[in-house]
């Protein structure tokens, strides 16, 4: 990562910290459940609070064991980016508990975004269950990396803080 003085260090590190979510007022698709929770994000501007919120959708549910969920999310919040994004991708790692106990990452990307426009990112990933009952996905670590023109990539790490609400419940059956 680029240490970059003063001023523009000010300006990338929000780019970075806004490059991968922002304000849309989507309509949640059929059978998405929404959440809602904080995440606290190191870049190099230093830590920031955030909110964040969205939809999730595990398809199929219910599902059988040892068949592959498609997991997507959408995430909105209120943060848009002070200087125009040539392009960003996220990682949002999907914590699962219940009849199991597993992660697996969702990604996403996408390209251009003018200055002060809201964003949204759309992260997307599969998982395969191997136990009969209830799960629950809870979001976990983000990275989002945005390139922009003056700085090249500038890339923040956030941490959900606690409590984690479920953003989705997946029920597998045999």
């Amino acid at each position: 990562m680029n240490i970059l003085p003063g001023r523009r260090a000010a300006t990338a590190a929000t780019v970075i910290a806004l490059g991968g979510l922002g304000v849309v007022a989507a309509q949640a698709p059929a059978g998405a459940s929404t959440f809602s929770t904080s995440y606290t994000c190191n870049s190099i501007l230093g830590t920031q609070s955030i909110s964040v919120s969205g939809t999730a959708t595990a398809t199929p549910n219910p599902a059988k064991v040892n068949t592959s969920v498609h997991a997507a999310v959408h995430v909105a919040t209120t943060l848009s980016s002070p200087l125009s994004i040539n392009s960003w991708s996220a990682t949002l790692t999907a914590d699962v508990s219940g009849a199991q106990t597993a992660s697996f990452p969702l990604t996403g990307s996408g390209g251009s975004i003018p200055a002060n426009q809201s964003i949204t990112a759309d992260v997307a990933g599969n998982w395969t269950p191997t136990a009969v009952g209830t799960d629950q996905f809870r979001g976990g670590n983000l990275s989002l990396k945005a390139n922009v023109a003056i700085f090249g990539n500038i890339t923040a790490t956030c941490t959900p803080n606690s409590p984690r609400p479920v953003a989705e419940t997946l029920t597998v059956t045999s």
